[in-house]
């Protein structure tokens, strides 16, 4: 409805570790008007490249793999450094297709000259055909 009378033009659900299971009903429900799926998988507590990917594979078929986008939390949870970069370039070799990805919080990332976030544009731009 809020897309139809155009107060919104992209519609974004992010449910993390706990909140889970009334997400995946919504997006049962409304998946054909969300846009994408910023599951927090910092709250997930992985730490490895693999579990990540294990992880994205169990959101990914809990929604839908094309609006599910990868996420960050900076000096947070879950994965960190580099070993986020590795588990994106684990999802491309498994068919996932990377289009977008969320970064919390950029207040941290400022003592860091926005590294991830740079980063994360040069993997996107890397990853993208035209």
């Amino acid at each position: 409805m809020l897309k139809d009378q155009s107060a919104i033009s992209i519609a974004t659900i992010a449910p993390f570790y706990t909140t889970a299971i009334p997400y995946i009903e919504l997006f049962k429900n409304y998946g054909s008007v969300i846009d994408h799926v910023n599951h927090q998988f910092y709250t997930d507590k992985v730490s490895t490249p693999k579990g990540y990917l294990e992880a994205f594979r169990l959101r990914a078929e809990q929604s839908d793999k094309n609006k599910l986008l990868p996420s960050y939390e900076v000096n947070g949870r879950g994965i960190q450094g580099d070993a986020f970069f590795e588990a994106l370039d684990l999802l491309k070799e498994n068919g996932f297709e990377v289009n977008g990805l969320m970064i919390f919080s950029a207040d941290a990332s400022s003592t860091n000259n926005y590294y991830y976030e740079r980063k994360s544009q040069a993997f996107l731009l890397s990853s993208t055909s035209v």
